[in-house]
């Protein structure tokens, strides 16, 4: 619910009313601060708990700070320059949901904070000899004579990930600050280190199970009051799976009433009976929200600009109107359930584990980690050649780009545990570089301001001190979560397996979205492009999926990722991020 911007070096200042005036719907007050050389910008909405109130203004330092800090503390931006400045032991428990720029007038000296799983984020270039930072890339648009072009090197990973990973974004010169790094610009250069980073470091102690459970379940506890800044009510993101419950659980033991809302697919709605039953037992109110090809198409425009970047995963469409009803009902703030998978190894471990057990037995198909994790997206990795015209296959780069992503986790040498290092892997990429970010931009798109307890600093910390076989127990995935949970919700709540969430995305882009997908992926614009054969996204649009694919639901993954790159380009790159209107 709020965002920052600045630059350092020879420019307007009127550039920071523009880049804040590009995101407008991040708050009704603005503040703005000039030094020699220097300008920072924020935008925050007035009244709201445990935001600053301003930029900080302390003899020569100067300080924007655009979320909060878990827990929560009266100004954020004294606390974040009393931790930056100090450095070392300081930074150990710095968390919460932030993005922070502090100029320190005595050195000339810049230096950007990231929250340590990447909820807020912070872009950054240099054009024109000036250095410029914000919190949305639409914001950089904003910047006189800066012209976007388009990264095909960013492209090419987005269509195997369904989002942009790493530090690089689609539109050249234009960088991200990674989650738990600081920046630092000074003297003309810029270099970034993390300040947080996860380790194995399993305990001894916590190989007794009664313990183990005990730690996890105070410290989940802990991660949600953590981030509660004394609102009496909230409203929770419930699927009926386990994760968002145990929010729910927590969220009713911390002593605060809780609005639930949860998405209606019709009938193809997967946890509709887990949702209301988990309501009931909790007492919480239940709101169901429609979710059709027909509402998601009408603002498949608005999401794109929202997003900021493309995210190429369909339940964006639903999750925005999740948010539209949260706000429409007098929320503020929401909470939801993400990161169980990524923290206590869910749905994607199994298959990665099995993979380097039995991998070995079958010797004419031997697959490196790094090739299962790719191939698990699901989206267009092994297809470039039958996707890419040969232009654009030209100018996406050399191969191992994707790969060199994964190394620093699925082949660290300092986490023994395979289970461990895919959940690395999860947390660096699934979760701080999509879902979290994601989340946060749809959520503000309401000036709603999420929620993410799982992804807390300490309760990570603590997850890789598990023994793996809290984790994954046989087939069983989150074990440890549905022990600290037992007793708490009902047993087929807690022990029934993943379904996750079932977007009818084929049946919406085959469907009543159709007409939508012709007008993104047609012949005529996928000419203009020049990037992908009209063949491949032909068939796609006729509903035809690749032979060795048995999941109709791929079809329309692909589809939909496609047209969210396309719909993004048309705004940030045909429209220099502003916004459009209607769907086309």
């Amino acid at each position: 619910m709020s965002g920052i911007c600045g630059y350092v070096g020879d420019a307007s200042p009127e550039v920071l009313t523009a880049m804040l005036g590009a995101i407008h719907y991040r708050g009704d007050s603005t503040d703005t601060v000039h030094a020699p050389g220097v300008g920072l910008g924020y935008r925050w909405w007035g009244g709201r708990p445990g935001k600053s109130a301003s930029i900080l203004r302390q003899g020569p330092h100067l300080l924007a700070c655009a979320g909060t800090l878990a827990p929560p503390v009266p100004d954020p931006t004294e606390a974040l320059l009393s931790r930056l400045s100090a450095g070392g032991s300081a930074l150990e428990e710095l968390d919460g949901a932030f993005a922070g720029a502090w100029w320190d007038g005595e050195r000339r000296r810049l230096t950007l904070a990231r929250d340590p799983f990447g909820v807020r984020s912070l872009y950054y270039m240099v054009h024109g000899g000036v250095l410029y930072f914000a919190s949305e890339l639409k914001q950089l648009l904003a910047v006189p004579g800066f012209e976007p072009t388009l990264d095909p090197a960013a492209i090419h990973k987005y269509l195997t990930f369904s989002f942009v990973p790493g530090e690089s974004v689609p539109l050249r010169g234009v960088k991200r600050l990674l989650p738990g790094h600081m920046g630092v610009f000074e003297a003309g250069q810029f270099s970034s280190a993390p300040y947080f980073t996860l380790r194995e470091q399993i305990d001894p102690a916590l190989e007794d199970q009664p313990t183990a459970v005990r730690r996890m379940r105070a410290l989940c506890r802990q991660a949600v009051e953590r981030r509660l800044n004394g609102e009496p009510e909230v409203a929770l993101y419930l699927s009926g799976g386990i994760d968002s419950s145990g929010v729910a659980v927590w969220l009713r033991e911390a002593g605060v009433k809780v609005h639930a809302f949860s998405l209606d697919f019709g009938e193809r709605s997967v946890e509709r009976e887990q949702a209301e039953q988990v309501a009931n037992r909790l007492e919480m109110p239940l709101t169901w929200v429609k979710a059709s090809g027909e509402d998601v198409g009408a603002s498949i425009m608005d999401l794109a600009w929202k997003l900021d970047l493309p995210f190429g995963d369909a339940v964006t469409g639903p999750q925005f109107l999740l948010g539209q009803a949260a706000r429409q009902a007098g929320y503020s703030a929401v909470f939801n359930g993400e990161g169980g998978d990524q923290l206590f190894g869910g749905w994607t471990s199994k298959p990665m584990v099995a993979a380097e057990v039995y991998g070995g037995l079958y010797e004419d198909s031997p697959e490196e980690p790094e090739e299962i994790y790719l191939r698990s997206y699901h989206r267009f990795y092994g297809l470039e050649d039958a996707l890419y015209t040969p232009e654009f296959r030209a100018q996406v780069g050399g191969p191992g780009q994707r790969r060199v992503l994964l190394r620093p986790y699925l082949g660290s040498p300092e986490i023994p545990h395979f289970l461990n290092r895919v959940r690395l892997a999860d947390i660096a990429l699934k979760g701080s570089q999509n879902i979290l970010p994601r989340a946060e931009r749809i959520a503000n798109a309401w000036a709603l301001d999420m929620r993410v307890p799982l992804f807390d600093r300490a309760l990570a910390t603590a997850s890789f001190a598990l023994p793996p076989r809290l984790k994954l127990h046989g087939a069983c995935e989150k074990y440890i979560l549905k022990l600290a949970l037992q007793g708490k919700l009902p047993d087929e709540i807690v022990w029934r397996r993943k379904y996750g969430m079932s977007v009818p995305a084929t049946d919406w882009v085959l469907g009543p979205l159709a007409p939508l997908m012709q007008k993104l992926l047609g012949p005529e614009s996928l000419r203009r492009r020049g990037m992908f054969r009209e063949d491949f996204v032909t068939r796609l649009l006729q509903g035809q999926g690749q032979p060795d694919e048995t999941r109709r639901r791929r079809i329309g993954e692909k589809l939909w990722a496609l047209a969210m790159l396309e719909a993004w380009m048309r705004v940030f790159v045909d429209g220099r991020g502003r916004r459009q209107g209607g769907t086309t």
